[in-house]
């Protein structure tokens, strides 16, 4: 069996490809961010079932665990996820995994993802 040659150029830093398991839909609401030295701001620019993203108003570090507390823009009830760990950072820009969720909030986040998708999907 033959085997490829591995590739000697190197790899620009801070990038890698990332299967991810869901699919992100573009989101504009606020959160509140807590961590054992700050509580922060931010902007959900992203969703997932199993993540997010972030533009938050402190800087954090990969691997940071965080609690989240925020609203979607449908009216449904306040979401918390009692830990989510920071996957990356770009700045004040960040991504989330959800490590410890609510099941009523994952259903929720769940349905309003799938309501997305579906009005993404029909025809205009």
């Amino acid at each position: 069996m033959a085997v490829a040659p591995k590739s000697h150029l190197p790899q620009p830093k801070g990038t890698r490809f990332v299967l991810r398991p869901y699919r992100r839909i573009p989101t504009q609401c606020g959160l509140y961010y807590l961590s054992g030295d700050c509580v922060g701001k931010g902007v959900v620019t992203n969703l997932s079932h199993t993540g997010m993203r972030i533009q938050g108003e402190h800087a954090v570090t990969p691997g940071l665990e965080l609690s989240l507390r925020f609203e979607l823009t449908d009216g449904g009830p306040t979401i918390e996820i009692e830990r989510a760990t920071v996957r990356w950072v770009n700045g004040y820009d960040f991504g989330l995994g959800f490590v410890r969720i609510n099941p009523s909030a994952a259903t929720h986040i769940a349905h309003i993802l799938s309501q997305q998708l579906r009005a993404s999907q029909r025809p205009a």
